[in-house]
């Protein structure tokens, strides 16, 4: 899983946090954009398991994120929907077996694949 998303959120929320707090008022925003940063970039260090786990915070941090600092919010909620759908942000599509076999038959019947390559290659694919 890439966790960079997930990081960069952090970075960013953490560097908007600490620009807030050169103000006083600004610091009411500031403090909780740092601790949350903070957060996110822990959760990104850790390994994948650990990070399922830690689903809520990332959703809630997400959400407080897009009001105070809109950029890292859609990051981290970007990420977050990532853990459920892995290949929703994907461009390669998914084939499955029989796609494959179809695709593998049609160039047996067009004479392109003799009898053991035919063979060789659905063995392959049926073995996955």
């Amino acid at each position: 899983m890439d966790k960079t998303i997930l990081n960069v959120s952090g970075i960013l929320a953490f560097v908007f946090g600490i620009i807030c707090c050169c103000t006083i008022i600004g610091a009411i925003v500031g403090v909780p954009m740092i601790i949350g940063g903070n957060k996110l970039r822990e959760i990104s260090r850790l390994e994948d398991e650990k990070i399922k786990e830690q689903k809520e915070t990332i959703l809630i941090w997400g959400v407080v994120f897009i009001f105070l600092c809109t950029i890292s919010g859609i990051l981290a909620l970007i990420f977050y929907f990532q853990l459920d759908y892995p290949n929703a942000f994907s461009s390669k599509p998914k084939t499955d077996k029989y796609d494959e076999l179809d695709k593998l038959n049609k160039l047996y019947k067009d004479k392109v694949l003799s009898k053991e390559e035919f063979e060789t290659e659905k063995a392959r694919i049926l073995s996955k």
